[in-house]
């Protein structure tokens, strides 16, 4: 009868501590995890390595933090050997870019919607895209391989350096005077540089082209 009594005191004290383990679940706090941290892929490795020095990453391990980039405004990375620029997408809120003395082969910016200036003179550029920026104000892209840019539609650019790559033709007739005020395309392999006839009236002494060129209404 003794045996008997004891295991049954030993079933109530399971059941007892089972319930206590269910009443003590039901009044647990939720687990909350910790954000997912979004980071840019940056491939080029001094690319990456110029954000460190900038204090816009920790280390070179291939990526950055999305949210130390995406409020910077002026982006300076002049003469850092960097040949692909691959994640200045993510610079959203982008004005002033200068990454000249590089050695750049392309430069897409078409998703930096902000971007005014745009400094890229002495890289290997032969592909520029500038995208539909309506607002874009300044491009320094001399010293470069570029056989071609179109510009017409970027109606409040100011200026324009084109000198010495390797141009076949150029349109800057949609350029309203007196926006535009500095232009360079001495040193392309081009004969005719097409003009407005508000342009050809009155060219801009700060308008620069070889001597054998022309300022022509009809390039055809």
């Amino acid at each position: 009868m003794k045996n008997i009594c004891f295991s049954g005191l030993i079933l109530l004290g399971l059941l007892g501590t089972a319930c206590n383990s269910d009443s003590d679940s039901d009044t647990d706090p939720p687990v909350v995890l910790p954000p997912i941290e979004v980071r840019t892929e940056i491939p080029d490795s001094n690319f990456e390595a110029a954000l460190v020095a900038l204090d816009l990453d920790d280390e070179v391990d291939g990526s950055v933090l999305t949210s130390r980039i995406v409020g910077i405004t002026r982006l300076d990375v002049e003469a850092e050997g960097i040949s692909d620029l691959s994640g200045i997408e993510d610079f959203a809120a982008l004005i002033d870019l200068n990454v000249r003395s590089n050695e750049l082969v392309s430069l897409d910016v078409a998703s930096n919607s902000e971007l005014l200036f745009v400094w890229a003179e002495n890289n290997e550029l032969t592909s520029l895209n500038l995208g539909a920026n309506q607002n874009i104000e300044k491009v320094g892209a001399s010293g470069n391989n570029l056989t071609g840019l179109t510009v017409t539609e970027y109606s409040t650019l100011q200026l324009l350096d084109l000198a010495n790559n390797s141009i076949e033709a150029m349109d800057v007739s949609t350029l309203p005077l007196p926006t535009f005020n500095e232009f360079a395309i001495q040193g392309n392999p081009l004969t005719c540089i097409l003009v407005s006839p508000e342009q050809f009236e009155a060219i801009p002494p700060s308008w620069s082209k070889d001597e054998e060129d022309t300022w022509s209404l009809d390039c055809e």
